[in-house]
């Protein structure tokens, strides 16, 4: 599966709030950002770069996925942080996501779907030194709003 339509066509969930799509993003300096929001979001990278200061944002490349996050494309999820040893990426989640119980995500390669507690997961993070930074999105997908996260701050 590579994108959200592959995954709505096979989906073995049961649909709903958790399930994500996952944006691995760069900007012109060079910084690395992974973005998870609920599969249905509609994004403008343009409004999102602005809310978070990250001046302006294009998509990684497969290089740039591979060196920082040790995957394929299709298979990007919060999972693969663990392989960003240096915390060069920032990990930032969609609002709606930290409401919900649990979280279907790949393991790390696009063949499979996992769940966990949505609290596992920000700890998960947290842990692989990615604490997440919680964004809320208008229903239009233009206007965000960085929030702070004290969730993670527990492990």
């Amino acid at each position: 599966m590579f994108t959200v339509e592959d995954s709505k066509t096979l989906r073995v969930t049961p649909g709903g709030m958790g399930d994500i799509k996952n944006l691995f993003l760069r900007n012109k300096k060079g910084q690395m950002w992974l973005v998870s929001c609920h599969e249905d979001r509609n994004v403008d990278l343009k409004m999102l770069a602005k809310a978070l200061g990250a001046g302006r944002f294009s998509f990684a490349s497969e290089a740039r996925m591979m060196q920082y996050l040790g995957i394929k494309p299709g298979s990007v999820s919060p999972f693969a942080l663990v392989n960003d040893i240096t915390s060069a990426v920032r990990f930032v989640i969609d609002s709606v996501l930290t409401q919900t119980e649990v979280i279907y995500l790949h393991p790390l390669v696009n063949t499979r779907t996992t769940t966990i507690a949505t609290s596992d997961l920000l700890a998960y993070c947290a842990r692989t030194g990615h604490k997440a930074e919680i964004i809320t999105f208008e229903e239009d997908g233009v206007h965000c709003t960085l929030m702070e996260h004290e969730g993670t701050d527990h492990v």
